[in-house]
């Protein structure tokens, strides 16, 4: 007879809880897009009415989402890339290469990120407003705050290839 193992959770117990606040974003602002998409589709067809607001909002509601998907994927390294010639290479030189194609767009992101700081900076000192009087700025938060994510987890991914890279080297392994 063999001894019951406990039960500690599932994979996704044990992740960190921003990525869950991450994922519950991504659903509601893809439910809503969907919903209102969908909604304001009927509205139109059958009852003639249409709402101002709803047009932007939904493609505001797709910028954000396709953002936090970025976001997502980039947490997971399922992003896209162009990998055709990382598969010639032997298993070292290819953690190697991306370990630097990772830096790199740590690198860009992290350069975009104060620049679309400085965007949404001069959109508040602009003024003006969106929809439903929604600050314009608010709106384009998205932008700095993906970069700057995007950019950190790109980072993280490399310094943690080129690690393993280097340990994989070393004689004693």
């Amino acid at each position: 007879m063999t001894a019951a193992t406990p039960d500690c959770g599932s994979e996704a117990d044990r992740r960190p809880w921003y990525y869950h606040v991450e994922e519950g974003l991504l659903v509601l602002l893809v439910g809503a897009l969907l919903l209102l998409a969908f909604g304001q589709i009927l509205l139109r067809n059958f009852l003639g009415v249409t709402w101002v607001w709803s047009e932007p909002l939904v493609r505001h509601l797709v910028l954000w989402s396709s953002f936090l998907g970025a976001l997502i994927a980039t947490r997971d390294n399922r992003h896209i890339r162009i990998d055709a010639a990382l598969r010639l290479l032997q298993p070292r030189l290819r953690l190697i290469a991306t370990a630097v194609g990772n830096v790199i767009s740590a690198t860009v992101c992290l350069l975009l990120a104060p620049l679309a700081a400085r965007f949404v900076l001069d959109e508040y000192n602009y003024g003006g407003s969106a929809f439903l009087s929604l600050p314009r700025w608010t709106l384009l938060l998205v932008f700095p705050v993906v970069f700057c994510g995007m950019g950190l987890r790109f980072a993280g991914h490399g310094v943690a290839q080129l690690r393993n890279a280097v340990c994989r080297q070393s004689p004693g392994n």
